[in-house]
């Protein structure tokens, strides 16, 4: 992993670590719908400004239905899930359960007609990560929330792929300002039509000022820029650091105990993603044993974007 993408990284990891937290907080005044309308909403509202300038109305003129799509695998049907699911779930079993999309990941990429190409043991890296973070947060029944949950991360998944393949080329922030745009409006719609009269205090305003402003408008903008900078499958691997911050954030400032789980566990997810997360051996010769998929289409020259993780399209400074 290239030295921007590590640090993208590590930034998505703390941005994507707190928000279990801050949304078991957030529905003790706001009903789930809700949650995820005022956290959108918040993350559209920061980063139109910025966006609008960019190329956003273009981009919304000419790709509004990519964009709308990207919108409801990435941001609708998985915020919400995820905020229904917390109802029952512990928000660390809630991160366990996340962190399955790599493995979303990796299976999508078989029929999505191409696919990165990975460092030989990625897999045992997958496998290994997933098992630090059982690890570490163990596994308790998993009933209903918790099948939300995982149909929230296979959701994430799609999104990342997505991503890629229609979006290669245009500015992460502008991409995200947009599909909060279009996520925005039928959200708040349906948190007035179906959720009661929210109990605003304090603290859930924070949470929720959190959640849209760091944790939505800065965290997808940085999962993006790491997808366009390393690819969706090594980007996904984000799944297993986050429960790691979680963790150390319960430590540091609830004072929960560092248990000999908690170090083990997190040891095995560092390493598991150090694994999976290596860039594959350069091959000069055709008879790679590191399969990639050939893609047909108009967007068909974008396979080496796809199998190598990098892209000589321009980016935005950021």
């Amino acid at each position: 992993m290239s030295r921007r993408g590590l640090l993208l990284f590590l930034t998505v990891a703390v941005l994507w670590g707190v928000p279990y937290l801050l949304i078991s907080v957030a529905l003790e005044g706001l009903g789930p719908v809700s949650v995820v309308a005022a956290r959108v909403t918040l993350g559209a509202v920061t980063l139109l400004p910025l966006a609008w300038r960019r190329g956003l109305p273009q981009l919304l003129r000419e790709h509004w239905r990519p964009l709308l799509l990207l919108a409801g695998v990435e941001v609708v049907a998985p915020f919400t899930l995820i905020a229904i699911g917390e109802r029952t779930v512990p928000s660390g079993l809630t991160g366990v359960l996340i962190a399955t999309e790599p493995l979303f990941i990796l299976a999508l990429s078989l029929f999505w007609g191409r696919r990165e190409r990975l460092a030989r043991g990625a897999g045992a890296g997958v496998a290994l990560g997933f098992l630090g973070v059982v690890v570490l947060l163990g596994v308790k029944g998993v009933g209903g929330g918790a099948a939300l949950v995982l149909a929230a991360a296979a959701c994430y998944a799609v999104g990342a792929l997505v991503m890629h393949r229609l979006f290669p080329n245009v500015p992460p922030l502008t991409v995200t300002a947009g599909m909060l745009a279009l996520a925005a409006g039928p959200l708040l719609v349906a948190a007035a039509v179906l959720e009661p009269t929210p109990q605003i205090t304090a603290r859930v305003l924070l949470a929720v000022a959190a959640l849209g402003v760091a944790c939505t408008a800065g965290g997808f903008t940085c999962f993006f820029a790491l997808v366009s900078a390393e690819g969706p499958a090594r980007a996904s691997f984000i799944t297993y650091l986050a429960p790691v911050v979680a963790v150390v954030a319960g430590v540091a400032v609830l004072g929960e105990p560092l248990t000999s789980h908690a170090v083990a566990g997190t040891l095995l997810i560092l390493a598991g993603a150090a694994v999976a997360a290596r860039r594959p051996a350069k091959k000069h010769t055709e008879s790679s044993s590191l399969p990639v998929l050939e893609s047909s289409g108009p967007d068909a020259h974008h396979v080496s974007v796809a199998a190598t993780g990098k892209s000589d399209a321009p980016r935005e400074a950021e």
